[in-house]
């Protein structure tokens, strides 16, 4: 008999966390395990026709913020009708601001409880701050599993009693969808109109945690030592849009720095770029990362990243109290360093856990011991 788990964590948009489930998802043996889904918006969740046209249900409970009484009578409707289902649930959190969905399933009789880290630090408000700090004390009592994504996610969210039985799910991609194409390579840099130019590339949603403010800074100073240098920010718009657009305008930077918005099929971009860069203020353990070195980039991210995310040997660190200069010529210097061969590529993803392939069937076999 298959395991049942509903999952908590999708949203509509296309983040790392979202992208993390969905990649487990996919590569399960949905004869073995089941997911069903909790969403908390009234729009569709990414890939929402998919994941119902694949059997699974989702569930909508609205936000306890915008509908407080709506979201008392949803929660008790769900866990009282559907408790008994469900072997598990799989609580997918960058916070603990509201632990209700574990208070729930215990009431009613979830006997897996798992809440899961994909976060290294808290970014709010002082006051939910105050409710997250409080509610970490609480998940000894409500939850029986403790995964994160790092040992820097498990260290953020879990308290030393329960950190040593926390365990290390890593964030593990699809790596054949990101190998690097000369052809898309090809493709995309004549289009851009970039053929002869060096490309750093940045994915991540334009919020304030992704640091693409400083990243402008970075560029303008090296684009000054080299006009050959382009640079592509991916990503939705997380409300920083406007004003990583006003800063490319005052730093006279319009006709090198391209923003395409998200975008649903990563590769091109990954191959048409030279170097990736995240210099990201706090990460859970960023995908971003790993689909830049799948594609066999050079990759320089901040050291408020795991050092976990080095899945190549291919990834330096820089720290976010270092100057802008010696940002721009550690830019500079990457930028004209060799992708790395895509068998190697396989080769260390399959080493450090990081090929989904694999890490679909160790989730398996883990949820059926602790089963």
């Amino acid at each position: 008999m298959a395991l049942k788990i509903l999952v908590l964590g999708m949203s509509p948009t296309k983040a790392g966390t979202e992208i993390f489930i969905l990649n487990y998802f996919n590569n399960i043996n949905k004869h073995d395990i089941q997911f069903d889904f909790i969403k908390r918006s009234k729009s569709k969740i990414i890939f929402e026709d998919e994941i119902l046209e694949s059997g699974s249900k989702i569930f909508y409970i609205p936000k306890k913020s915008e509908d407080f009484f709506g979201y008392k009578k949803s929660m008790k409707n769900l866990f009282s009708s559907f408790s008994k289902n469900y072997d598990a649930i799989w609580c997918h959190e960058m916070s603990v601001t509201n632990i209700d969905f574990l208070k729930y399933a215990k009431k009613y009789g979830i006997k897996i409880r798992i809440i899961h880290s994909h976060s290294s630090q808290y970014y709010g408000s002082k006051w939910k701050y105050f409710l997250h700090l409080m509610n970490i004390k609480k998940l000894p009592k409500l939850a029986t599993h403790y995964f994160a994504c790092s040992n820097l996610a498990a260290d953020y969210l879990f308290k030393e009693s329960i950190r040593k039985n926390a365990k290390i799910v890593p964030n593990a991609i699809e790596v054949e969808k990101f190998l690097f194409s000369e052809m898309d390579r090809n493709q995309l840099r004549e289009k851009l109109g970039w053929t002869e130019c060096k490309i750093i590339g940045n994915v991540g949603r334009l919020s304030p945690q992704k640091n693409q403010l400083f990243l402008l800074d970075v560029f303008a100073a090296a684009y000054k030592k080299n006009h050959k240098l382009r640079l592509i920010i991916v990503g939705s718009d997380c409300g920083l849009k406007a004003q990583i657009e006003e800063k490319i305008y005052e730093l006279g930077l319009e006709d090198v720095v391209l923003l395409p918005g998200s975008q649903t099929n990563i590769k091109p971009w990954l191959s048409a770029m030279d170097l990736f860069v995240l210099p990201s203020l706090y990460e859970g353990l960023p995908l971003s990362a790993l689909e830049a070195q799948s594609n066999g980039l050079p990759v320089l991210v901040s050291d408020a990243i795991t050092k976990e995310v080095n899945a190549t040997e291919n990834v330096e660190y820089l720290s976010l109290n270092d100057t802008v200069e010696n940002w721009a010529l550690k830019m500079i210097n990457m930028v004209n360093q060799s992708r790395i061969d895509s068998r190697i590529v396989h080769s260390k993803f399959n080493e450090k856990g990081y090929n989904i392939k694999n890490q679909a069937k160790n989730l398996k076999y883990f949820l059926e011991v602790e089963h």
